[in-house]
């Protein structure tokens, strides 16, 4: 699942060309970068971080995911809600404009080999969860993602974002879309003992699918969205708790090193 210790950290920076910049829906952003070495190197999971700027101001580096990579083309793509500062600068970037990445960063993850995984995202989580089910065969043929967002403004087109012949279900909080309710609501129907479930999207979200997977006793890892500023360990900026950890010492991870992928169970909401 989950990497259970720490790989070396090597990562590249590179000097990414932008191909596309596209809304794909109401405040989100699909943007694809040519970074030929970057593309041939991220695994599901990781991430880059960009330089947003080449002033002061933003001055740390944003973390965005991978939605997909083209190995042979040399590109790959990111999703992103515009929110703050520097993703403002990231939607004003055009066709041919230089762009500094740093990556890949994080442990990748590997998906089970027995059961069926069922993927459950809000908002841009699906960008990790999407990479997956590109990356691999078996989670497309036998796995299902569950797709939640605020309402169908806010719903990016899924047929475009995800590989043909994925399952999936969407619900919208305001039933613009898909189920009425919210994305969790539809997990009880979608699981059995054999599911393993992979979250990622807004920290309530995720919350309440640890907190329903436990009363089932499914499996279940989330692919945390912590504020990371370094990528790489330095800043002890992304710490995340753990329950009962076998050291006091090992109470307190760094996301971007020991995840972003984590046991849902082991730590502290």
């Amino acid at each position: 699942m989950a990497a259970e210790s720490i790989a070396p950290i090597r990562f590249e920076s590179e000097q990414a060309r932008v191909l596309k910049n596209e809304a794909v829906a109401a405040g989100v952003m699909r943007m694809r970068l040519e970074a030929p070495r970057l593309a041939s190197l991220v695994q599901p999971a990781q991430f880059i971080q960009i330089q947003t700027d080449v002033g002061l101001s933003p001055f740390l580096r944003r973390p965005f995911s991978i939605l997909r990579a083209d190995r042979q083309a040399g590109w790959f793509d990111i999703l992103y809600d515009v929110i703050g500062v520097g993703t403002r600068r990231l939607e004003t970037a055009a066709t041919g404009d230089r762009l500094d990445l740093l990556g890949p960063l994080g442990q990748a993850y590997t998906p089970p080999d027995a059961g069926r995984l069922l993927m459950v995202a809000g908002g841009v989580g699906i960008v990790p969860l999407a990479f997956l089910t590109w990356e691999n065969d078996a989670v497309r043929e036998t796995g299902k993602l569950l797709m939640g967002a605020a309402s169908s403004k806010r719903m990016p087109d899924l047929d475009a974002l995800l590989p043909d012949g994925l399952r999936v279900a969407a619900a919208t909080d305001d039933g613009s879309s898909g189920h009425h309710g919210f994305v969790t609501d539809l997990i009880a129907e979608n699981a059995d003992a054999q599911t393993t479930v992979l979250t990622c999207g807004p920290h309530g979200m995720m919350a309440r699918v640890a907190e329903l997977t436990a009363e089932a006793g499914l499996t279940c890892f989330a692919s945390l969205e912590n504020h990371m500023a370094c990528g790489f360990g330095a800043c002890v900026g992304c710490t995340v708790e753990f329950r009962d950890p076998e050291r006091e010492d090992r109470r307190y991870r760094r996301v971007c090193l020991e995840g972003p992928v984590v046991n849902a169970h082991q730590i502290v909401w």
